[in-house]
């Protein structure tokens, strides 16, 4: 039994070894169940062969066999006749002959197939076992595609085919020679040498992907990333990029995982030709160095204080869109450094930013706003319920050419709620918002500048009274919630000297009307007394369709002209405003939000958003109207219509068609897209057709095809032409 248990264990570690994939080390200590229908030994040749049917079980591997043989005089050790070693890992190794000497390290191995975890195979007429940790094998392929159930003597979707696959144990790596690509068994490219980690590695220096086409901005172009490695914690990737029209672009990005943080840095640079000025007249300016950089990360300092930054710059207005280096293009580029901490009911923050405006004719000057603090408390319950509270806040605002302002605002207040045995909801706030700033360079009428000091003091108390009603009747639950909020509070707290730098953007809809302060941020505060009042809705089926809604309207008690911020809370009675979101079942969705205008219900501003339909069959839509002057910087209105249309036409395609247009008189279309998309489980292949409109300096409306090829486990190629 111990030389049967010597056997076993060195055939195991044999076909284990040959797999180039294990990871597992197999272990003496672990006990040897042999079957076989007949074993043998000659002492006088110092051989053991078990033969037929032969399994050789130790922890959880088992070996199957048709024979097993071990000569002590040579130190060969050799299994033929079916071979199939199931590893723990879930790999399943086939053979039909394995012979190793020399203590293992040599051998030949005759028609081996390797069952990888994800169903990836390799296969190989015969492999040659090296040195203990080199395996080479002949006339080998690689393919993770399944086979066909019916026909499975059929090639895979893709695989690559070899003359020789060599893979080093000791690198983890694993090398071709005079390999091809074969898609249906039809060979589509040709390498001479081709090399990749092997399964066992995460991260490896190296070149990746590359990705090509044309583009009607930068014209042909050609990407080569390089993959460096760095240790564990550090990784970096240097892009050159090479365009027909733009010469050489060079980006990268660095990447470290710190112990309590992580920080991520890109960039790229280039010497090319901008346009300056009106797009319809621009300026050229050849040779210029553009590009970009970003930097972000976080730092956890301990358990209470945590810091993070988020910067991002580039050289002019059009070079993020010109060579396409965020997906989203942003109108402003907003850099942040922020330090905040936690404990118990306090938090404190402490930020600092600042902008870059990539908009088409604007020349208002950015501010630079360092710092800006934030801190708020909330005390324990009292013996009511209720809670006192304290908020606070500086900011710091500068510019090069306009008003600076520094702002300190403390806001004390005391908050209570109950629910009444009569289903009634109460809650009650008292606050005293008392605010100074400390303004410099201001324009006065006659053009002169001066420096002032504003101060005010606006005490609120706020009621909010709340009482739902349900009720089910056939089989329907419904719901209605009256709402009424009592606002009290004093007159021409805005003063004209007050710039408002964080509420520029005002619109009354449904998502600010209940609030105490209508007004983003705290320059613009929604003084004056008013009452609130609506009701929300709902009708709920049995099985999980619902339809959902709200209505209300604000009265104010007396007219404030000092709503220097927005005219549209200036009249006695708001517009109505609300929403209804209709899902009657999964495959339907319409949320309908409005303003109607309080003295005729004429439509001031809406929105519909839907989706129709399964996966199979898919309509989704929003469309947006504002009437001129329903916002505070709404001037001209706006209606736009975005739709569009998928299919999962099956388990592998589906396609998508969608458009994008300003429905206003002199508009017209914005952009339009089409997609079509196949995967499975060892290739994507994805194509968009993109008609975009933009026009903006040395941006001009084009036309792309894009596509991607993506092979499991190799990477991807992606291309594109416009």
């Amino acid at each position: 039994m111990v030389r049967l248990s010597f056997i076993a264990t060195f055939v195991i570690a044999i076909i284990l070894t040959q797999t180039a994939i294990g990871r597992e080390k197999l272990s003496n200590d672990l006990p040897v169940l042999i079957f076989a229908d007949e074993i043998n030994y000659d002492d006088e040749l110092g051989t053991v062969i078990a033969k037929g049917k032969v399994e050789i079980t130790q922890g959880k591997r088992t070996l199957l066999a048709n024979t097993v043989s071990y000569n002590q005089k040579t130190d060969t050790v050799s299994a033929s006749g079916n071979i199939i070693l199931h590893e723990p890992s879930g790999q399943v190794i086939f053979a039909e002959f394995v012979e190793l000497t020399e203590e293992l390290k040599n051998g030949i191995i005759d028609r081996i197939q390797i069952l990888l975890e994800d169903k990836s195979r390799f296969a190989a007429n015969s492999a040659v076992r090296r040195d203990g940790n080199k395996i080479q094998m002949y006339r080998a392929l690689y393919s993770p595609c399944d086979l066909c159930e019916k026909e499975p003597e059929k090639p895979p979707l893709w695989q690559l085919k070899a003359e020789r696959i060599d893979h080093s144990q000791k690198d983890r790596e694993i090398r071709y020679k005079d390999v091809f690509l074969e898609m249906w068994g039809f060979p589509i490219a040709y390498a001479p040498y081709l090399s990749h980690p092997d399964p066992t590695v995460d991260r490896k220096s190296g070149f990746l992907a590359p990705s090509f086409g044309t583009s009607s901005d930068v014209g042909a172009f050609i990407r080569l990333p390089y993959f460096i490695t760095m240790g564990d914690e550090r990784d970096a990737t240097i892009t050159p990029i090479y365009t027909k029209d733009e010469g050489l672009v060079l980006s990268g990005n660095y990447r470290q995982r710190l112990v309590n943080g992580k920080v991520a840095i890109s960039g790229s640079i280039a010497e090319a030709q901008r346009n300056e000025g009106d797009p319809d007249n621009s300026t050229i300016k050849n040779d210029r160095v553009r590009g970009h950089i970003t930097i972000d990360g976080e730092y956890h300092l301990d358990d209470t204080w945590r810091s993070s930054f988020d910067t991002m710059m580039a050289s002019d207005r059009t070079y993020l869109r010109k060579f396409n280096f965020f997906k989203l293009n942003p109108n402003t580029l907003r850099s942040n450094v922020m330090v905040e901490g936690f404990r118990q009911r306090n938090y404190i923050a402490a930020n600092a930013y600042w902008f870059q405006d990539l908009r088409t004719g604007t020349t208002e000057d950015q501010p630079v706003v360092a710092p800006i603090i934030d801190f708020n408390h909330m005390g324990e319950a009292d013996r009511f319920g209720g809670r006192w509270q304290l908020d606070g806040n500086f900011r710091a605002l500068f510019r090069d050419n306009g008003t600076d302002s520094q702002r300190v605002s403390i806001t004390p207040g005391y908050a209570i709620g109950r629910t009444w045995n009569t289903g009634l909801v109460t809650n009650a706030a008292a606050t005293v918002q008392s605010d100074g700033y400390w303004l410099r360079d201001i324009v006065k009428s006659d053009g002169t500048k001066d420096n002032a000091f504003e101060g005010r003091l606006l005490p609120r108390l706020a009621i909010d009274a709340r009482l739902p009603f349900a009720r089910v009747s056939a089989g329907l639950k419904q719901v209605i919630e009256p709402i009424a909020i009592g606002i009290l509070a004093p007159n021409g707290s805005n003063s004209s000297n007050i710039p408002d730098e964080e509420g520029t953007v005002f619109e009354l809809d449904d998502t600010n009307l209940l609030s105490i302060n209508r007004f983003a941020g705290l320059d613009s505060v929604d003084s004056g007394s008013r009452i609130i009042y609506g009701a929300k809705f709902g009708l709920y089926g049995p099985n999980s369709g619902n339809i959902t809604g709200f209505v209300g309207q604000s009265y104010r008690l007396s007219k404030d002209r000092d709503l220097t911020s927005s005219k549209l809370l200036e009249t006695d009675f708001t517009d109505y405003v609300g929403r209804i979101d209709i899902k009657p079942n999964e495959y339907t969705d319409i949320l309908y939000r409005f303003k109607f205008a309080e003295s005729n219900f004429s439509n001031k501003s809406s929105s519909i958003g839907f989706s129709f339909g399964p996966t199979a069959f898919k309509l989704n839509g929003e469309y947006l109207f504002f009437e001129e002057g329903s916002t505070t910087v709404n001037t001209e209105g706006r209606e736009e219509l975005v739709t569009s249309f998928s299919s999962q036409i099956n388990q592998y395609w589906s396609a998508s068609i969608g458009t994008h247009r300003d429905l206003t008189k002199d508009g017209g279309s914005l952009r339009h897209s089409l997609r079509a998309r196949y995967s499975d489980e060892c290739f994507t292949f994805e194509s968009v057709a993109i008609r975009s409109f933009t026009r903006d300096a040395d941006i001009q409306p084009e036309s792309q095809i894009l596509f991607r090829l993506i092979f499991k486990n190799l990477g991807q190629v992606e291309s594109n032409a416009g």
